[in-house]
């Protein structure tokens, strides 16, 4: 076989081998440019062959994949994925700059003009904290103090009255507002981000007033409110003073605290998920 029908063997394979990966007509139309010049030249001694036309097409093979679209296109999508993050973050700033009156209207908590003022829990009736009828009552502590938000490594704002915390997990990104500085403190779920191949989108907690179940040195372990018709809150969060993270998600409201509490040590040590203040 001569050199030339060699060569001409050598690029169709490379052709299908490329052409199998990438799809697309634009990608595809610097490898028709080139066979369009071989077979012009197909009839030609292999001596006679314009080497200076071949050559250039073939290095236009070799850059394909570096191609200025391809770039484009993956820098944009980080660009989006930024300007997507620096949004919510933007939100949560304001939380910063607002009254914990106005926090806590916007997480729903009722008369929250009147409760964020407290300073003595005798002035108002400790019962108006309490969810009507639901088992998590039980559960609950009203005085909590946050202990690892104002002394652990991983917060270390002992002076600060007022904290966002960044958690995430694999399907999920939290933010929770802790405000400190009253006797009745109070801590808040101010975003739920899902992740953008979670197929769950619908499912995006809403911001809220959580729920303290357990509150020591080590860790505090927290959940969301009852939803309507179930027996348990959907979700239980668990933040340790190393600030590693772990989320329950209680997709039917069936699992009681107890589990949780109970495990709490356990989970918090498998976790590999972590918080930050921000």
């Amino acid at each position: 076989m001569s050199k030339s029908y060699k060569l001409i063997c050598c690029l169709v394979i490379i052709f299908i081998s490329l052409s199998i990966t990438n799809n697309s007509q634009a990608a595809a139309r610097p490898f028709i440019e080139l066979f369009e010049q071989i077979f012009r030249i197909f009839g030609k001694r292999a001596d006679d062959v314009p080497l200076s036309d071949a050559g250039k097409k073939f290095e236009d093979f070799k850059s394909l994949g570096k191609s200025e679209d391809l770039a484009i296109t993956k820098e944009s999508g980080k660009n989006l994925a930024d300007n997507f993050e620096n949004l919510n973050l933007n939100k949560l700033n304001e939380i910063k700059n607002s009254t914990d009156t106005s926090i806590l209207e916007t997480h729903g908590v009722k008369n929250a003009d009147k409760l964020a003022e407290v300073v003595d829990l005798n002035e108002i009736e400790i019962s108006s904290f309490f969810d009507d009828k639901t088992a998590i009552n039980t559960f609950r502590i009203i005085l909590w103090s946050g202990r690892i938000f104002r002394a652990s490594n991983s917060f270390n704002q002992p002076n600060t009255n007022r904290i966002i915390i960044d958690c995430r997990d694999n399907n999920d990104a939290f933010y929770f507002t802790a405000l400190l500085e009253r006797k009745k403190k109070w801590l808040l779920l101010s975003e739920n981000l899902k992740n953008r191949t979670d197929k769950r989108q619908n499912n995006k907690i809403d911001k809220q007033n959580l729920y303290v179940l357990v509150d020591d040195k080590d860790y505090i372990v927290f959940s969301t409110q009852t939803s309507k018709n179930k027996n348990f809150p959907l979700h239980y969060f668990i933040i340790s003073k190393e600030g590693k993270f772990y989320h329950f998600n209680n997709t039917y409201g069936t699992e009681s605290p107890e589990y949780i509490i109970a495990n709490a040590k356990k989970k918090i040590n498998e976790t590999k998920f972590y918080c930050k203040a921000i």
